[in-house]
């Protein structure tokens, strides 16, 4: 039997590779600390794949056909290519994809009512790019990714992050084989971009989703319409979709917060969560 054997939830703010000179030094040195144990407890679970729950932003799908959810069947993922890593001051790489784990998943997911998108070519920008600099430095394990529609309304609703959530973690576990599964889910908290709030974020709200989180009590988040997260997260915690969806696939599991911080020059409120039975 396949399984679950590590789950994580993180930040993908372009600027924490880009610009770390800018946040105050105590609060980049907490976040980046969680990062690096997020890291070390990432390699000692030994994943032969990560199963990655993040969201696009308009590079690869563009207003004239936006999936709600969408499938990367990409043999390779440029995380970050050289465009997009001039952005992050990261190094262009290249990153293996699981094209047949990920077809089954995308087979099985329409059988059972999942309408699932799918892609054979995306370019990776923060979302998976920034998390994997630090999680995954080596660039050996191979990826797959799931991306949810979190930037141009209507958007899936939560809950139905979480029903797609649940049916990824259905999937793993009836895998034959003993395969170990790593999830990432990217993105989350509260940040306000391209508005006339760009640079507010909203702590108190940040800690709410925290809480849930840690108490393993998903049914709150799931309960979050549009219109309460735009008001309290901003259009950019619209990302709490990804972290939604893979505590679907974990139910009952709770989150252990490593590093959270408020990061003004980074535009938004970051966390590093592992997430645990």
């Amino acid at each position: 039997m396949a399984e679950i054997v590590a789950a994580a939830l993180t930040a993908h703010a372009p600027l924490i590779t880009g610009r770390p000179d800018v946040s105050r030094p105590e609060q980049r040195d907490r976040l980046y600390a969680g990062f690096h144990e997020l890291r070390r407890r990432l390699a000692a679970a030994r994943p032969e794949l990560l199963v990655l729950f993040v969201n696009d932003h308009l590079q690869n799908f563009a207003y004239n056909n936006l999936p709600a959810f969408c499938v990367g069947l990409a043999e390779r993922y440029e995380a970050p290519s050289p465009g997009g890593a001039a952005l992050m001051r990261l190094t262009p790489r290249t990153l293996r994809g699981r094209p047949d784990w990920a077809m089954a998943l995308l087979e099985a997911g329409l059988a059972s009512g999942i309408d699932f998108a799918y892609s054979y070519d995306i370019e990776s920008w923060d979302e998976m790019s920034v998390p994997l600099h630090f999680l995954l430095p080596d660039g050996e394990t191979p990826v797959v990714t799931i991306y949810t529609n979190c930037a141009a309304p209507p958007l899936p609703a939560p809950r139905r992050c979480r029903e797609v959530g649940a049916f990824v973690g259905d999937f793993i576990r009836a895998r034959p084989g003993r395969e170990r599964i790593a999830l990432i889910g990217t993105g989350g908290l509260s940040h306000w971009v391209g508005t006339p709030e760009t640079g507010r974020i909203n702590p108190e709200w940040d800690h709410w989703v925290l809480d849930q989180i840690t108490r393993g009590d998903l049914d709150p988040l799931a309960r979050l319409t549009w219109d309460g997260i735009e008001r309290d997260g901003g259009n950019g915690g619209q990302e709490v979709r990804n972290w939604i969806g893979l505590l679907g696939a974990v139910p009952g599991w709770k989150g252990e917060v490593l590093a959270y911080e408020p990061v003004a020059e980074w535009i938004t409120g970051c966390a590093t969560v592992w997430v645990h039975p």
